[in-house]
């Protein structure tokens, strides 16, 4: 079974996918496998300075992440330039990490951890999909205390779809706006539903 977990950026999907993780998922990180493309990918890299000039670059030749997040985010022509470059290679290692690990261990749910499942039109390689809603003066909070100012917060949220559609497509819906043991009971509640289920159902909402 593969499950698909997304939701807006700082939401808690990696919160709930370590919960279900404790259960007996094996879990894939879309953002590290994204992070591996940008930091690692040598033609992706040039691509990138091509496009954003060399103020990306560290002095070890890597990619500032903070100021390629800041250029991009900032304008919506610079984000889909991003996204061109990125996302295709990041979509094809993602699928195969997704085969090998079912490979690998064919009995265990694999749990797959993205932001932008609807957005990148890959509903179809899941068996059921969980969204998991924040607040979004929580998801802002969050995202400042990594690190990001208020504006690069708000930017970073608009440049996705809105949660109400990202629901439209969902199987489960959590609702992280509790504490963290609200959050592991809800997320326990929609894990033991998908484990009887074993495939699409009706969607389910835990208030």
């Amino acid at each position: 079974m593969i499950i698909g977990v997304t939701g807006g950026i700082a939401s808690g999907k990696t919160t709930v996918c370590r919960i279900f993780e404790r259960h007996g998922a094996l879990v894939v990180d879309a953002d590290r496998i994204g992070r591996e493309v940008v930091e690692q990918d040598r033609e992706v890299l040039s691509q990138l300075v091509i496009a954003f000039g060399k103020q990306i670059l560290t002095k070890n030749g890597g990619v500032d992440r903070r100021i390629l997040g800041r250029l991009a985010f900032g304008d919506p022509v610079a984000k889909n330039k991003l996204d061109e470059i990125v996302h295709p290679l990041l979509l094809g290692r993602l699928r195969e990490k997704i085969a090998q690990t079912r490979k690998n261990r064919p009995s265990r749910p694999v749990v797959v951890d993205a932001a932008l499942i609807v957005e990148w039109g890959i509903l179809s390689w899941f068996d059921a999909i969980v969204v998991v809603l924040s607040r979004r003066e929580d998801q802002i909070r969050r995202l400042i205390q990594k690190g990001l100012s208020f504006k690069e917060a708000q930017q970073r949220l608009n440049s996705q779809l809105p949660s109400e559609e990202k629901v439209k497509k969902a199987d489960f819906v959590i609702h992280n706006t509790g504490d963290y043991a609200m959050l592991c009971e809800r997320s326990q509640k929609v894990w033991e539903e998908l484990m009887a289920k074993g495939s699409k159902e009706v969607k389910k909402e835990v208030l």
